[in-house]
């Protein structure tokens, strides 16, 4: 993938302006930001960021503004996952101002989950519910059109409630407030309803999601039989973010570590992270 964006990148130095040579430069923004996302999910995260940096370069260059805003989400996201809100937030807010008069509903709704997800870090309680009520009510404006990136179109209903879901449970983290983990739980649940079954990675986020905003709410039976659930189709991932987020509940179980169930997850958890 790395050769494949070099040779795009060494080709289109010297290129000439015109239809084709933007297009190029698409083809060059998809390419790196492929490679930002691998790079990412290897945990190589400097050279992620710059692959992003590089993709909302060459598709600016290419005039597809909404094309460099969906690369800033992604963008974001990774910092996000860095314990950058802030940083994240710039990064949307980017994004959000490049595309007001060219964004589609759908990547509206996007965009305004990804601005949730930095008010949920920092704790902003007001800020993330009205964010989370423009990504609903953008959504429910229509279905994405045949110019939104397939990035975009990825966020079905499915999508939308596992990634509302997950941002609650980040901002129960964040305030200590234990009733806005059933936030959590409704809509991750909704979104486990909803998912199609081929969507074995997001299915996987979504139980792991869930069984952490369980251990808020002190179920801890529940929480382990969602793990438990989880570690036979994980293994292929554990190097990359399904791994990172199998750490996080196994960092986060440490105070129940004493009960039964608990601890033998805690356990099947930690082996399939070595091996």
């Amino acid at each position: 993938m790395i050769a494949q964006l070099n040779d795009v990148s060494d080709r289109l130095k010297d290129a000439s302006d015109g239809s084709t040579t933007r297009r190029a430069f698409l083809v060059g923004a998809e390419l790196a930001v492929i490679a930002a996302s691998m790079s990412w999910d290897s945990g190589s995260h400097g050279a992620a960021q710059r692959y992003y940096t590089l993709s909302v370069k060459f598709a600016k260059v290419a005039g597809d503004e909404n094309f460099a805003a969906v690369t800033l989400a992604s963008f974001a996201r990774q910092c996000y996952d860095l314990e950058q809100p802030d940083d994240g937030l710039e990064l949307v807010q980017l994004a959000q101002y490049g595309t007001r008069k060219s964004a589609s509903p759908r990547l509206r709704s996007l965009l305004a989950t990804r601005e949730a997800w930095s008010y949920a870090k920092t704790g902003k309680r007001q800020s993330f519910r009205r964010a989370v009520g423009l990504a609903e009510d953008h959504f429910a404006e229509g279905d994405a059109n045949g110019t939104d990136h397939r990035r975009v179109k990825k966020l079905d209903e499915a999508e939308l409630y596992g990634v509302i879901g997950a941002r609650w449970r980040d901002l129960t983290a964040a305030t200590n407030n234990p009733k806005d983990a059933r936030h959590a739980q409704d809509y991750i649940s909704r979104a486990l309803a909803l998912r199609d079954q081929s969507r074995v990675r997001n299915h996987t986020f979504d139980l792991i999601g869930l069984a952490r905003t369980h251990l808020i709410t002190s179920e801890l039976d529940r929480a382990s039989e969602l793990i438990d659930a989880v570690l036979p189709i994980a293994g292929e991932w554990t190097s990359g973010r399904v791994g990172e987020k199998l750490r996080d509940f196994y960092r986060e179980s440490q105070p129940f570590a004493t009960s039964t169930a608990v601890h033998s997850t805690r356990e099947a958890v930690r082996d399939l992270i070595e091996a």
